[in-house]
């Protein structure tokens, strides 16, 4: 799965999970300020990531992930140390 791949799918999964429109999420949105992600979207955010990917962000990870290019760059790093 390439970045873009990776990219339009965390798209996916926040914008049915926050219920808001795709076209409304960029890579620089905050998730909290800009997207109203809270604990409970924040849970189902990254289950259906796990569900998704087969990946783990583990919680010392969570507290580095603000903006949604934050989860598109620990999907690289993790696929960088796989290869």
């Amino acid at each position: 799965m390439d970045k873009e791949q990776i990219e339009q799918k965390v798209k996916e999964i926040l914008a049915d999970r926050l219920d808001i429109d795709i076209n409304k999420i960029e890579l620089d949105s905050d998730l909290v300020d800009d997207l109203g992600m809270d604990s409970l979207g924040a849970v189902e955010v990254m289950y259906e990531i796990r569900e998704k990917f087969g990946v783990d962000i583990p919680e010392s990870e969570l507290s580095r992930i603000e903006k949604v290019k934050d989860i598109i760059e620990y999907f690289k790093r993790i696929r960088n140390k796989n290869i």
